[in-house]
């Protein structure tokens, strides 16, 4: 999958699930480690095949529900792109996130993900097939879970800083093809409040 297309469907995405009369509360952007290896903890099974930097972008918009509540349930629609080349993705999904303190707050979310990615090596021809698995990823479907979590900590009314993790993995629900390699990412943030 291009970068164009992967473009044309993040804007099918934000076009189907944000309601017409949804407002933007909220925008992220930041760095993501792709493929993490600074943590230790993999879940996935890249395990820095893919490891390279990749910049990530968030609208999240009016909450669902808790509006007047710590507790809140917010749409959001989002993806990274990658700066070597390797896997991007765009993603939409549901967020909940609850407020620590006036200050601290966390964020936990599901959704689901269109990437660029190699679905299977199989696709590949077979004197591509070593070097792809000892350098790439195969996730088994194009379209990925795509599990998260932030930890945030606002600055004023307007500005936070956050630290977030999430996964994309097929689940071994939304494949055909019995591969469920996945991918845990890193990173950082800044959020700008309306």
């Amino acid at each position: 999958m291009t970068l164009k297309t992967t473009l044309t469907a993040f804007a099918l995405m934000t076009f189907l699930s944000a309601p017409a009369h949804a407002q933007i509360s909220e925008i992220r952007a930041g760095l993501t480690e792709f493929d993490e290896t600074t943590t230790g903890i993999n879940w996935g099974a890249g395990m820095g095949r893919e490891n390279s930097i990749g910049i990530n972008a968030e609208l999240i918009f009016d909450p669902l529900l808790g509006k007047d509540k710590s507790l809140r349930l917010h749409p959001y629609i989002g993806g990274m792109v990658n700066l070597n080349g390797d896997t991007s993705y765009a993603a939409a999904g549901v967020m909940l996130r609850k407020d620590f303190t006036q200050k601290f707050y966390g964020d936990i979310g599901i959704g689901l993900a269109v990437h660029d990615g190699r679905i299977q090596l199989s696709d590949l021809p077979r004197s591509e097939r070593r070097d792809a698995f000892l350098n790439g990823i195969s996730f088994g479907s194009r379209f990925l879970f795509r599990p998260q979590i932030t930890l945030g900590y606002r600055i004023d009314d307007n500005w936070a800083g956050e630290v977030f993790m999430d996964h994309l993995s097929n689940g071994n629900v939304l494949d055909s093809t019995g591969i469920n390699e996945g991918v845990d990412n890193l990173g950082i943030r800044v959020a700008r409040r309306f």
